[in-house]
């Protein structure tokens, strides 16, 4: 029987070390997605029922979220679960971070286009490259995260970016497709088109011996059941907030559903 791991998330909080600030003001998010995160110095409003955090933030001007400079405060959360969203780091901080992280999950890009483009930001693939491997020194459970999409949503860095991350021995990789969000530079572009995410989703998949997860950023509406159905059939592992329409569907076409109430990579 077919097996598939269904996340609604409702136990995983984000926590901002910038609160609201970003440096970078990328042109897919521009600060948006870190009004909804708890600063850090408000950590005591995290709901009760809360297992694990995401650690992120906004990004300095050479595309690190400076957990560096919050890991004290980050030490006393270890009652929870923690995944951190790094950008990119040095040896030494992958290896301090390592130390408290339980999950570490990593944007990664294929294109110096698309680097520059979207994040306005002055760095190579080869930083990113560096990044990775600082990481998977000292932690196994790295996550990479792809964006299908991320240029306005034209494909772009997808394909250069599964060759890359396919020569290294990890456990799962998270892919996500871009939303327009309003306020954004972005804001006016399309998702990319169904079938320009199939072909992506199948070519991971025929390239990755991991597990492959579907994580929670990607469009609403119709194209959300479209997107989900197409890692599904691609092999995709694990479906995150999925319609209960669709997860429906895939009970009654036989798979063996599992649930799980936190961030896709735990």
């Amino acid at each position: 029987m077919k097996e598939i791991k269904i996340v609604k998330l409702e136990s995983t909080v984000s926590v901002s070390v910038t609160g609201t600030v970003c440096y970078l003001n990328c042109k897919h998010c521009g600060s948006h997605y870190l009004e909804s995160m708890v600063p850090i110095n408000k950590t005591d409003h995290i709901p009760l029922n809360t297992k694990s955090l995401l650690i992120s933030g906004g990004s300095t001007p050479d595309g690190k979220v400076p957990i560096m400079d919050h890991i004290e405060e980050i030490k006393k959360l270890k009652n929870f679960k923690l995944n951190f969203h790094t950008g990119l780091v040095n040896e030494r901080e992958a290896m301090e971070i390592s130390k408290i992280a339980d999950a570490i999950s990593f944007d990664f890009v294929g294109k110096d286009e698309t680097i520059k483009k979207v994040y306005n930001l002055n760095a190579k693939v080869e930083d990113y490259v560096r990044s990775l491997e600082n990481l998977l020194k000292f932690k196994k459970a790295v996550y990479p995260h792809v964006t299908v999409g991320l240029d306005c949503g034209k494909i772009s860095h997808e394909y250069k970016a599964i060759d890359i991350l396919s020569s290294y021995q990890l456990e799962k990789v998270v892919f996500l497709v871009f939303i327009p969000t309003p306020m954004t530079y972005f804001e006016k572009c399309q998702p990319p088109k169904i079938e320009e995410i199939k072909a992506v989703f199948g070519y991971a998949r025929k390239k990755f011996n991991c597990d492959l997860n579907l994580g929670c950023m990607y469009p609403k509406g119709n194209l959300r059941d479209e997107i989900a159905t197409a890692a599904v059939e691609a092999g995709f592992n694990t479906i995150t907030q999925p319609s209960e329409k669709l997860t429906e569907s895939l009970r009654k076409s036989g798979y063996k559903l599992t649930f799980q109430d936190e961030c896709c990579i735990f």
